[in-house]
């Protein structure tokens, strides 16, 4: 089963995300530039709720980390009231990257959406027994993992560990489940879906000059595109 690809935005400038569209997109509060662009051209949205960026962004501020982060998601449920309720789209409840799972389980308790249209993250280094009990509760549910990204990234053994204690609990029965940032294992594990950001960081790599006989200079782009898709499968 190929896992769906959600690609991260903002994916500047607009002409490149015009090119890609039809595709799955994800759109952060944190950087919520291309929202209504992506609404109009993509048939599944993810909108992420930002924690992890707000909480790199608390920490280079210097504030301590069982404080960093946002502590206030009113806001963010007002931005997505109005766009949540359509078909294909749903939303990362928010978390608190390196929080006890207790102050977490309290975070998804303030879910005002209900478990179709919410994913609540488990972070990997948390409790086995709670990943279960949110694959109990909601509809779908994110896997974040806590590695260093340079030196125990995503798919590493450290990595491949834990997932075999996933495996375990999950048997042949596995729930709908999202791999954060989880692109180069999304076709090793029966995920439903990943996310990456690959596209918007490089996409510019691979856009072609028209002069090249192409049929235009977002061709490249869309060809790096389905080789991310493809990787997921």
């Amino acid at each position: 089963m190929m896992a769906l690809v959600y690609h991260g935005t903002p994916l500047t400038p607009r002409a490149a995300l015009m090119a890609v569209s039809g595709r799955a997109f994800c759109v952060s509060y944190f950087r919520p530039d291309s929202v209504q662009d992506v609404e109009a051209i993509s048939p599944f949205i993810m909108f992420d709720n930002g924690a992890f960026s707000f909480w790199m962004q608390s920490l280079r501020a210097g504030v301590d980390p069982m404080d960093a982060g946002r502590s206030e998601w009113s806001v963010y449920f007002e931005w997505l009231e109005a766009r949540l309720f359509e078909p294909g789209r749903w939303a990362v409840i928010p978390d608190k990257p390196a929080a006890p799972s207790q102050m977490n389980d309290g975070l998804v308790n303030e879910w005002p959406f209900g478990p179709a249209r919410g994913a609540p993250v488990w972070h990997m280094d948390g409790p086995i027994d709670r990943l279960g009990r949110l694959c109990d509760r909601f509809d779908r549910v994110c896997l974040g993992w806590i590695g260093d990204p340079k030196r125990e990234p995503v798919g590493c053994d450290a990595f491949r560990r834990r997932m075999d204690e996933v495996d375990a609990l999950f048997g042949n029965r596995w729930p709908v489940t999202h791999m954060l940032r989880g692109v180069l294992v999304g076709g090793d594990y029966p995920f439903a879906s990943c996310d990456s950001t690959s596209l918007a960081q490089n996409h510019h790599r691979y856009r072609q000059p028209l002069f090249a006989g192409l049929p235009d200079e977002w061709s490249g782009v869309r060809a790096y595109a389905e080789k991310l898709e493809r990787m997921a499968a």
